[in-house]
């Protein structure tokens, strides 16, 4: 390992691993990366052969000869290159893998038979379990197969407590495979279950299950057996905050955790510790290993029993990247260290990013993968960045205690801020914000986690053998538990995330993440060296390297503003949420529904405004007072994307209200109500028509279709077009709107298509020739009602539903405007007039 020019040394793992990933990224950037798979291979194996004949030819001469140095040269970048080709196999192997999923796919009736696996979140609010699939039948036709499906029980029917891995079992259900997302900016959630091997879900029938016999040939599932006895154990001796972490950090199972308590570890850049990660394998790792020392085992079968328990506990919880790179890092470190060598940690980490890369050319993709990586190459970029504290400081007696305590938390403080840096892009590109509070938080939750994690085996350890002290050790995990919990929940409400809405562009994320490598590579050759110019060397790049990761997220210029009008339905499920865009202005009319479970602000409307590229909203409107169309607001207006809010007036005293106002008082807004008809001009010259909510109008049949008549109706000119967001209003309201109205091309369809709204009237009056329904996917409303449906398509209309066709996309251009869907992408071209002889100018967008 010889250093290379400005004092660096590049370990060898590394340099191969880094080849492969440029080769991955090129490939990555082609039109069809699967379509360069083939002469990637044929490449790699040429230049493999090349280097391979060079170096053969290169050892016949001695090493001085100029015809040996040419060989020799040539021999390197031929193996450079067939790397890099390698790379660019894998990256086109890895597109192959992620065919495309559908979006909304149709649900299907089937019968399966199989064996439970997993039933750790059995009695989770929404119970779910793995099963494997021995034979389906769908309708008449069955089929054997082997197949891991993902069981699933609505939160009205009853939990399956007689669920245990290795049951057979005879079932019904509607089953899905998996789906992509809905929405642009959201997360996939198809590729989550792929990443598990799972092929779908299945919403149980409870009323169809029936418990088989075992086929004599079905095997003992042990690690589901393991985890499901673990999974008890924690339920029946700890409270139920702390069983729910026991079984996140310890079992990967995140089901039982409050939506508040994930919220608040991820705002203080804690959310690491609620899955399995590299964290809590070392914990492990060092727990097992301190024991062994303890009792004074010998070096070998020491090492052999920390390994095992390393490796079965990776198996365990079902070997995810994060643990898989801590594992291998591990094993590599002490394995070296028992046969008197030195691995270092930076070349561990770059022999455990090949490996898995060259086993599955996907596990680039996984986040979770990303995030251990980045994070461990902060911690090795770390060690060159040295603050001391002055020598004069501390002598002797408790001073001296004193100035090691204080060098202790420094380092903590120092490694917390590379960690940091490290996954700094990649938490702006996943959650949108900064988590400042992690710089404060991990200082003491690592260590908390490391006290968790010892007491928890402690607390197994009596269960299992001494059954009377078990309740004794839960104290110990409880006192820990529940300390971390508050510690997070109080620092993360005290130092909230910094939104960054901006969504920094991927290149400027990999130069902050070269600067770290190249840190690392300084800090390395530092270390080999001891010479003191090269100590400064590295501490100046590990400056440089934090100084460029912390910056990137907030220093990101903005591209060209786009001038074209377009206007997005987004897919919120059972709720209305629009984002309009005019040149210069951006509008969103509602924000979709939220519970305690799922905020469609956080989850759908927000990764779209950061998809296109929208940073703050002009003009916001609330339609109406109900949940369905208000529940996204209070976290859009936490995040300062609103600084006003346009809305009907009703229930000034809610307690909705109080998020939603805070977040607008920050930006220096607040609400307005709107009662009479009221017009804006918008920057670049669109005009924003909203009609108030004073109406005259009777009182109505129920509190809800009153409510539902007091919409805000809006009518926005934009792009060569009329639209009308006409909110949740049914017919008596559409009756004294009629004469105010007049031909809407584009109609978002009143009240989700319900039967109460659109009568033959309203939709003559305002003739649209794209009806856009925001409802969710078979709701209990029954929504949207076909006789509403089809009376917009006698009219000529073409209709597009969010519960069938994910988020809907309008792009205006002259005449008409191009309509694309998540499901159905391939941009069709509706016109204003029927007249066939007219075309559109301009290209598809």
């Amino acid at each position: 390992m010889r250093p290379i020019p400005a004092s660096f040394c590049v370990p060898a793992p590394v340099s191969l691993w880094l080849c492969l990933l440029l080769g991955h990224a090129l490939a990555a950037s082609a039109p069809i990366p699967a379509a360069v798979e083939e002469p990637s291979r044929f490449a790699a194996f040429l230049l493999a052969t090349a280097s391979l004949g060079a170096a053969c030819a290169g050892s016949r001469y001695n090493a001085r000869v100029l015809a040996a140095v040419w060989l020799r040269r040539l021999e390197i970048v031929t193996g450079i290159a067939a790397l890099i080709a390698a790379g660019g196999t894998l990256g086109a192997e890895a597109d192959r893998m992620a065919a495309p999923l559908p979006v909304h796919p149709r649900a299907v009736r089937i019968e399966i038979e199989g064996r439970v696996l997993d039933s750790v979140a059995a009695d989770a609010p929404q119970p779910t379990m793995v099963l494997e699939a021995t034979l389906v039948r769908v309708g008449r036709a069955s089929s054997p197969c082997k197949s891991m499906l993902l069981l699933r029980w609505g939160e009205d029917g009853f939990a399956p407590a007689w669920a245990t891995p290795g049951l057979s079992v005879r079932l019904e259900g509607e089953y899905r495979p998996p789906e992509d997302a809905r929405n642009p900016g959201s997360a996939a959630p198809g590729r989550w279950l792929e990443r598990l091997h799972i092929a779908g879900t299945v919403d149980v029938d409870p009323a169809t299950v029936t418990v088989l016999a075992d086929p004599p040939d079905s095997g003992i599932p042990w690690s589901g057996l393991l985890r499901h006895r673990l999974a008890g154990i924690f339920s029946r001796d700890l409270c139920p905050p702390v069983a729910a972490l026991a079984r996140g950090m310890a079992l990967g199972d995140r089901s039982g955790i409050a939506p508040s308590i994930r919220d608040a570890f991820r705002d203080g850049g804690t959310i690491h510790i609620l899955s399995i990660s590299g964290l809590h394998v070392c914990v492990l790792a060092g727990i097992v290993a301190t024991v062994a020392v303890a009792v004074r085992l010998q070096a070998t079968p020491a090492l052999w029993i920390e390994l095992i328990s390393l490796w079965g506990y990776v198996l365990l919880v079902g070997a995810p990247a994060s643990a898989v790179r801590s594992a291998i890092l591990w094993t590599a470190i002490r394995a070296a260290r028992m046969r008197g060598s030195a691995i270092r940690p930076f070349a561990a980490w770059g022999l455990a990013g090949l490996l898995l890369h060259l086993g599955n050319p996907d596990v680039l993709a996984d986040p979770g993968f990303q995030l251990s990586f980045a994070a461990v190459l902060g911690l090795s970029a770390s060690g060159g960045f040295r603050l001391a504290i002055p020598e004069g400081f501390g002598g002797r007696g408790s001073l001296r205690r004193v100035r090691g305590a204080m060098e202790w938390l420094l380092s903590l403080a120092r490694q917390s801020a590379f960690a940091e840096a490290g996954t700094l892009g990649i938490q702006v590109l996943q959650f949108g914000a900064v988590p400042l509070a992690g710089l404060v938080l991990n200082l003491a939750v690592i260590p908390l986690c490391g006290a968790f994690m010892a007491a928890l085996l402690l607390h197994l350890g009596c269960a299992f053998l001494i059954p009377p002290l078990g309740q004794v050790a839960a104290g110990s995990v409880e006192a820990s538990g529940l300390l971390m919990l508050w510690l997070t929940a109080r620092v993360a409400a005290v130092i909230p995330p910094l939104p960054a809405r901006a969504l920094p562009p991927p290149a400027a994320i990999a130069a902050s993440l070269l600067a770290l490598l190249l840190a690392a590579a300084a800090w390395e050759h530092a270390r080999v060296e001891r010479r003191p110019r090269d100590r400064r060397t590295a501490q100046w790049c590990a400056l440089f390297a934090l100084v460029l990761a912390w910056t990137v997220p907030f220093a990101v210029g903005r591209g060209p503003e786009r001038r074209e009008a377009w206007m997005l339905v987004i897919d919120v499920g059972q709720g209305d949420a629009v984002v309009a865009h005019a040149p210069g202005a951006a509008i969103l009319v509602d924000a979709g529904p939220s519970t305690e479970s799922r905020d469609e602000g956080r989850l759908a409307v927000e990764p779209a405004l950061r998809a296109e590229g929208i940073t703050r909203i002009h003009t916001a409107i609330l339609s109406h007072a109900h949940r369905d169309h208000y529940g996204g607001l209070a976290w859009l207006a936490g995040r300062g994307y609103l600084r006003s809010l346009c809305e009907n007036g009703r229930d000034p005293g809610g307690a909705w209200r109080g998020a939603i106002q805070l977040g607008l008082a920050r930006a220096g807004g607040a609400p307005v109500a709107i009662r009479a008809d009221t017009s804006f001009v918008l920057e670049g010259g669109s005009r924003l028509r909203i009609l108030g909510a004073d109406r005259g109008l009777p009182a109505g049949r129920s509190a809800n279709a009153e409510e539902n008549n007091r919409s805000l109706v809006a009518f926005l000119e934009m792009g060569g077009a009329e639209i009308c967001l006409s909110g949740d209003v049914e017919r008596e309201a559409e009756a004294s709107l009629r004469w105010k109205i007049g031909i809407a091309q584009v109609m978002k369809v009143p009240h989700h298509g319900s039967k109460t709204s659109s009568d033959s009237a309203w939709v003559a009056a305002t003739r649209p020739r794209i009806a856009l329904i925001s409802c969710g996917e078979r709701n209990r409303f029954g929504h949207p009602d076909r006789a509403t449906v089809g009376r917009y398509l006698l009219r000529g209309a073409r209709v597009f539903r969010t519960d069938q066709e994910g988020a809907i996309r309008l792009t205006f251009a002259p005449h008409g405007a191009w309509v694309s869907t998540r499901a159905h992408p391939a941009p069709e071209f509706v016109r204003w007039d029927t007249n066939p002889a007219l075309t559109p100018s301009g290209q598809s967008p």
